[in-house]
């Protein structure tokens, strides 16, 4: 059994976004796996694997996680993040702060990414 908490699977599942590690990104996920991006699309597993982690579709430059908040209801966990991200994706370039709104999940008493939404923090 996994003895991974929910705040080092959320560091590892990063790690892996950011280093383009597909494997070890699917790895974490649910086969349920839902997301929607800052701009209002959303994603299955192999959508958001496909965007989000793929080093030929995107080039993260870099990602923080400036503050972390879980609560854990049994096999449920909810977790809010600030992070400062910048990545190019396609021909574009973005840089900004972005509040994460995570779910995992346990699935055979192993925390799995289920999914979540993302939302550009207006600083202005």
């Amino acid at each position: 059994m996994n003895t991974q908490t929910v705040q080092e699977l959320a560091v590892d599942r990063l790690n892996a976004q950011r280093t383009g590690d597909i494997v070890t990104m699917g790895q974490m996920m649910s086969e349920v796996f839902r997301y929607v991006d800052s701009s209002g699309r959303q994603f299955d597993k192999e959508t958001y694997l496909d965007l989000f982690v793929d080093p030929d579709a995107i080039q993260w430059i870099s990602q923080e996680m400036m503050t972390y908040q879980e609560t854990i209801a049994g096999d449920v966990a909810i977790v809010e993040t600030l992070l400062e991200e910048k990545f190019i994706l396609g021909t574009n370039a973005y840089e900004g702060r972005f509040w994460a709104l995570h779910i995992y999940r346990k699935e055979d008493g192993v925390w799995k990414w289920q999914g979540g939404q993302t939302t550009l923090v207006n600083e202005g």
